[in-house]
């Protein structure tokens, strides 16, 4: 058997971080049986072995860093149940850059494959979430027009079909146009240059149907970045133009078509329905955030890993958002959120982690290493995605996966 697995250990490396990356999209306990199998198998790896890559695990430390600093805070956390729940929601912080240090290099190219079956899985997914919508418009003898109201889109597109709120749906969706554009910038083919286009069609589309507003902006800012560095690399700046002119085009007339789009980016300025009800999301989201920040009694050290979101909620309250305490509304800020429960210490060890990678990624010119962290920061402006799962896991999954994939490219090309 250690003959077996010494011998296969690549392999089946390959195809555990494969069903990890698969599972990304799906019910949280899916995706945790499935880093519960790549953990298993690296600890079988380390019995047999005896060995663990410290070079590579120093290059993780920002990542351990944080997790430390959310362990000591369970201490001074008087709801001790909910730190440790939030401690162990936090564990991949943990677990998943040792079990990078232990496993066996993959080949070079393995991670296009994984690029590749990543996208593919999405496809699956939004295919899946607007199959059962429509079958839900259609059950409601609806029109097809109604397609684009809150009934078929934003939380009923995302929660009612998959079980995930809308902007990590989105930011799962926004990894994979990445994958896809990078292909696509490499490939010379037109049969699969049509092909990636009709996906990043699709996922666009998608994104704007999710109406989840901050993902559709990050997503918009990402496809100016990416036109401007094809196409100043390619010195074809007049056709870049054009191409920026076509989607700042494109981009008007999907988010005036997908209504409840339109309507949620009028309420971040005011907007009055038919019927009476106002909105003014973007004063709102400011008292949120307000309200948030003040709910930290400890600016240093913060009020505890397990006592953040009540700490909140009350915070809420004395502000007079009392709907927003009812409804139980975390800091929609990761960074006020970590603030509120690890103080100073704990935002500055966050923002480490991106500081580290993105200077790292930087470095080693991995671009949508880069590119994936420098919207993270942005996206974290509006939602606490280390609150879930799958905002844990996609973040230290793919910092880990992008950082073994650059080590293993620069031991080969020492090799050279």
């Amino acid at each position: 058997m250690k003959r077996f697995i010494l011998s296969k250990q690549e392999l089946i490396t390959f195809i555990l971080v494969l069903i990890v990356c698969i599972t990304l999209p799906v019910k949280n306990n899916i995706n945790s049986l499935s880093m519960i199998l790549l953990g298993a198998f690296a600890a079988i790896v380390l019995i047999f072995k005896k060995q663990i890559d410290f070079k590579i695990l120093r290059k993780f430390i920002p990542l351990i860093l944080f997790y430390i600093v959310c362990l000591i805070s369970v201490f001074y956390s008087e709801n001790q149940d909910l730190a440790l729940k939030m401690i162990g929601r936090l564990v991949p912080f943990l677990t998943l850059p040792i079990i990078f240090s232990i496993l066996p290099p993959l080949k070079k190219e393995r991670y296009p494959s994984l690029m590749k079956f990543f996208i593919g899985s999405m496809v699956i997914v939004c295919v899946f979430s607007h199959t059962l919508v429509l079958i839900k418009l259609f059950n409601n003898n609806d029109s097809l027009y109604n397609i684009f109201n809150s009934h078929y889109s934003y939380l009923s597109l995302s929660e009612d079909t998959i079980g995930m709120h809308s902007t990590y749906y989105a930011y799962l969706i926004i990894l994979a146009v990445m994958f896809v554009v990078h292909f696509l910038f490499s490939e010379r083919r037109w049969k699969y240059r049509i092909l990636y286009f009709l996906l990043l069609g699709y996922f666009t589309f998608f994104v704007f149907h999710l109406s989840a507003r901050l993902p559709i902006a990050v997503l918009f800012l990402f496809y100016n970045i990416a036109l401007v560095y094809y196409f100043v690399k390619q010195k074809k700046v007049l056709k870049g133009v054009l191409f920026l002119l076509l989607l700042y085009i494109i981009t008007s007339l999907v988010i005036y078509n997908v209504r409840i789009t339109r309507y949620r980016f009028q309420q971040l300025v005011g907007f009055t329905y038919s019927d009476g009800t106002h909105y003014d999301d973007g004063k709102d989201k400011i008292f949120q955030w307000k309200a948030g920040a003040s709910a930290n009694k400890n600016v240093v050290f913060g009020n505890g890993i397990g006592d953040a979101n009540q700490s909140i909620f009350n915070s809420y309250n004395n502000s007079g958002l009392h709907t927003y305490a009812e409804r139980k509304y975390n800091a929609h800020n990761q960074y006020i959120q970590t603030f509120v429960g690890m103080g100073v210490i704990g935002l500055i060890t966050l923002l480490f982690i991106f500081y580290y990678y993105l200077r790292l990624f930087y470095q080693q010119k991995h671009l949508i290493g880069f590119t994936f962290l420098l919207l993270t920061t942005i996206l974290y402006l509006t939602e606490s995605y280390l609150e879930r799962h799958n905002g844990i896991v996609t973040l230290v999954f793919i910092i880990c996966l992008f950082v073994v994939q650059n080590s293993n490219t620069l031991k080969e090309l020492d090799r050279d």
